[in-house]
């Protein structure tokens, strides 16, 4: 684990020759206001920055969510597992010090957050940095939804963050597939003639979310959701009507469980490569569309966090010397417009490929004895027919089989809907798993010329740095213990051994399995991979 704790300075010549460490100098004493610190990738970023940096206050945005108001859900948040460190040195009576909820609304009449009115005019005061992390991530949210918070949300911060008095930086968090409609993607925002911010707010102002839905298609386009969608529609939003603030769009790719910080595999969630991953080594996922050769651009979501901060010391600085702009509501005028710094945080040639990432989840199992088991046994297709022929063949007939199974014992049939809920997964996350693209880092590449060597021991991102065999080790674990609650296995009860013929039965199925899978393989002409794979298929 890195150490948050500086060293002291030298003495002497020493101290004049040594780099003053501008990014934890940046930070220390600063209030900072995080929308979106109740979500996984804000869990993280408000972990460390109370746990390492000598912040004075941070404000965190709340909503009203059933029924349970900001403070009860801070309290709460607090007691999560990756606060799990910083509460051995720090009780929660004294984080709360250092934290306060202020609670927003995105329903509010007006175009504010609907704030009380005190607190807002001491947020405004003292706020000097604006993370904005709130975002609905759902690639299946419907469009008016997706909008509403996406888009308009980052509007109403915006408006926020314009009448703060000693505003220095805003880091909004966008993704890196905003622009995923092109094969080449450059640290900017695009301005595509088809795309308006406020043609876009206006039509899900005036339409209802059924009349939404239904233009769909031709508001999105060539991107593949309604996530992508809003998120390219927000940033070129901020690009035409916010850039006189001193702000920057950070593009982080798919973001995974920690890889050290603050300490290996913790997650909240299931979303992305993650629930993929997850049924496959239940067995519940057989077949994947995809392409196990083409970069799958993950990140560990520390050090996602980790540039997130030396991006908001970046931001600053930058602006640092920069002419006031007036403000274009006023004015009307857009001929100072400034462009907005963009940090694509990818680095391409120490991307994992989606076969590297699925073969090596198998390191955080048990035990050698869980990888003689059947249940991660899977293959990546890339032909689209194939993958339906073999997905009904792995998933819906047997579905169906053990959907039969439960009607004759008189219960309800559950597996073809599950299934059918698998697939429809499987075909959003296709769209990524078949395509690679080039993305441009110089922006990303320039901040960690910005650290000290103090900093990178607290900050490090460089994902040339992360030794992926080591991060499998805790992935799955993760998973299990801190998503699932799955007890550890050294704090399982002790379970009365199965018998012989127990063992027996089971080994057969298994290896009935294995042939049915050969078989199948055989049939659709795929004899290569057999020969290939036929050893690790059947101690797999």
């Amino acid at each position: 684990m890195a150490a948050c704790s500086t060293e002291p300075k030298r003495n002497g010549l020493d101290a004049e020759q040594s780099s003053p460490d501008r990014v934890l100098d940046f930070y220390r004493n600063a209030t900072i206001l995080i929308t979106g610190g109740t979500g996984f990738l804000g869990k993280v970023l408000l972990e460390k920055i109370l746990r390492c940096l000598k912040v004075r206050k941070v404000f965190l945005a709340v909503r009203t969510k059933d029924g349970r108001k900001p403070a009860e859900r801070l309290q709460d948040l607090l007691k999560d597992a990756v606060f799990e460190r910083l509460r051995m040195t720090t009780s929660i009576e004294q984080l709360l010090e250092r934290i306060e909820a202020v609670e927003i609304s995105l329903e509010a009449n007006d175009s504010g957050l609907g704030m009380d009115g005190c607190k807002e005019a001491v947020l405004l005061q003292d706020t000097e940095l604006v993370f904005n992390v709130l975002a609905s991530v759902k690639f299946n949210e419907s469009i008016k939804n997706a909008i509403d918070t996406n888009v308009v949300g980052t509007r109403r911060i915006m408006h926020l963050a314009r009448r703060m008095h000693r505003l220095k930086a805003i880091v909004h968090v966008s993704t890196l597939y905003s622009n995923c409609d092109r094969t080449h993607i450059q640290e900017k925002v695009y301005t595509d003639s088809w795309l308006n911010p406020d043609s876009v707010l206006q039509l899900s102002n005036l339409l209802s979310a059924d009349e939404m839905n239904r233009l769909q298609h031709c508001l999105v386009g060539d991107l593949p959701n309604t996530y992508t969608f809003s998120k390219k529609c927000a940033e070129s939003l901020i690009q035409q009507q916010f850039s006189d603030l001193p702000i920057g769009i950070f593009r982080p790719p798919i973001v995974l469980s920690t890889y050290r910080e603050p300490f290996a595999g913790w997650t909240d969630n299931l979303n992305g490569p993650a629930g993929l991953c997850l049924w496959t080594v239940k067995g519940y996922v057989r077949v994947i569309h995809g392409d196990g050769r083409k970069k799958a651009n993950l990140v560990p979501v520390d050090y996602c966090v980790n540039a997130m901060l030396v991006a908001g010391f970046d931001v600053a600085d930058r602006s640092i010397g920069r002419p006031h702009q007036p403000d274009p509501v006023e004015t009307g005028a857009w001929e100072s417009q400034q462009l907005v710094p963009v940090y694509n945080y990818m680095y391409s040639q120490s991307s994992l490929t989606w076969g590297r990432y699925m073969s090596s989840v198998s390191m955080g199992f048990d035990g050698w004895i869980k990888r003689l088991l059947w249940y991660h046994a899977y293959a990546i297709v890339s032909n689209r027919a194939l993958f339906r022929v073999l997905s009904h063949c792995c998933h819906t007939v047997p579905a169906w089989l053990l959907d039969l199974v439960r009607q004759i014992q008189g219960k309800r049939p559950l597996y073809r809907r599950m299934v059918s809920k698998t697939n429809r997964f499987l075909e959003l996350m296709a769209y990524f798993g078949l395509r690679e693209w080039h993305i441009a880092n110089e922006n990303v590449v320039r901040l960690r010329t910005l650290l000290t060597p103090t900093e990178v021991s607290m900050l490090e991102f460089d994902l040339s740095t992360v030794n992926w065999d080591e991060y499998f080790q805790s992935y799955i674990p993760g998973i299990r213990r801190y998503f699932l609650a799955e007890p550890s296995l050294k704090d399982r009860p002790s379970k009365v051994k199965s018998t012989t013929w127990h063992r027996r039965i089971r080994f057969f199925c298994q290896l009935f399995n294995k042939l049915i899978w050969v078989y199948f393989c055989l049939r659709l002409g795929h004899r290569l991979y057999v020969v290939r794979n036929l050893f690790f298929i059947l101690i797999s």
